[in-house]
């Protein structure tokens, strides 16, 4: 299977990169980081 990255350019966002971990965490798609 292919890793997919996932770049994620937040500053000062602290609320909304909680909510975008916790979903990327219930995917059922595991082949991916998050840089």
């Amino acid at each position: 299977m292919r890793l997919y990255s996932i770049i994620i350019p937040a500053y000062n966002r602290p609320d909304e990169l909680d909510d975008l971990l916790s979903s990327l965490c219930k995917q059922t798609y595991v082949h991916f980081e998050v840089i």
